[in-house]
């Protein structure tokens, strides 16, 4: 039989479908890890390797960068 033991919908629980996603990922402006990463910039791939950069939330702030899907 299958029982819970916490009540699902309590009111101090987070709804999962209401949550936004988090992404972790190496973040190139400051050179770790972190929390909330965007990529930034992608590198086209020509006759070489192609690339993706990607930068945590303080580091867009304190840069001024747009994350590439935000980009005109």
């Amino acid at each position: 039989m299958n029982e819970r033991t916490q009540d699902q919908n309590a009111p101090d629980s987070p709804n999962r479908a209401t949550m936004a996603p988090v992404s972790y990922g190496y973040c190139a402006w400051h050179l770790g890890y972190s929390a909330d990463t965007r990529v930034i910039n992608v590198q086209e791939q020509g006759s070489g390797p192609g690339g993706v950069q990607f930068a945590c939330g303080p580091c867009r702030e304190m840069y001024g960068l747009v994350p590439y899907a935000d980009q005109p």
